[in-house]
């Protein structure tokens, strides 16, 4: 079931190449963010797309989600206690993360503010599906392009189905939203549910009691939970066209 495509156009005045590279600066403020690599760098080891040869990571966790819990990996630039750059939380060598593609992770930084520069190629040109299986707990994902803005803006498109009688693709999905504390601590989860149905919200979302809400907005790099409480699994198409 497609939620909606997305496309965009990269063009030089005389040059082309079916390669794109970019860059998203992504602010990692002191204690946690959820974030996502907007890019594709090589094997998207925690290595490649966040380097860390001098130590300005040691200090932050990488937390990825498993589906009932965190694994927690430290940057250890010290090679007296690690070969892979990467400890848990007792010091032991863990192997190295994969920030790969839409996937959606938590940044713990426990030093300052900072900024994270993802640098990479755009994934493209052609189709980039993720697909939102059916499941007991919400999954973390995020942007296979370094796109900002609303859902619908990332190609997360909910128009009614069956000439605008039915329900629409992504109804029975949530989006939850980490939020902060001021001091960097994790807060709880703002909860969007999508809901096409004009006489509940002309926002396009509602939150769990049914009451219309603001449709979420999103920076590059920036990850999120997605409940899908449907029958089916849901895909998530973006596309990158990349011509003169």
């Amino acid at each position: 079931m497609a939620a909606g495509a997305l496309s965009a156009m990269a063009q030089s005045s005389n040059v082309y190449s079916l390669n794109i590279v970019g860059y998203a600066n992504v602010s990692a403020p002191a204690g946690v963010s959820f974030q996502s690599n907007p890019f594709d760098v090589g094997t998207n080891g925690a290595n490649e797309v966040m380097p860390n040869p001098t130590g300005q990571f040691d200090g932050y966790e990488i937390e990825e989600w498993t589906g009932s819990g965190f694994k927690v990996s430290d940057f250890d630039s010290s090679t007296d206690d690690t070969t892979t750059g990467f400890t848990d939380r007792n010091g032991n060598p863990v192997s190295v993360p994969v920030l790969g593609s839409a996937k959606g992770y938590i940044i713990n930084n426990t030093v300052s503010s900072n900024i994270i520069t993802y640098v990479g190629n755009v994934r493209g040109p052609g189709t980039n599906t993720v697909t939102f299986p059916v499941q007991n707990a919400p999954g973390a994902y995020g942007s296979t392009l370094p796109l900002a803005g609303t859902p619908a803006a990332l190609g997360l498109i909910n128009a009614p189905i069956d000439g605008g009688t039915g329900l629409g693709p992504l109804d029975g999905v949530e989006i939850e939203i980490l939020l902060a504390t001021a001091n960097g601590n994790a807060a709880g989860f703002r909860v969007s549910d999508w809901d096409s149905s004009t006489d509940d919200t002309t926002t396009g979302f509602t939150d769990r009691n049914g009451n219309p809400v603001p449709a979420p907005v999103l920076s590059i790099g920036q990850g999120f939970f997605i409940n899908n409480t449907r029958a089916n699994p849901v895909a998530w198409t973006q596309i990158l066209t990349n011509s003169p």
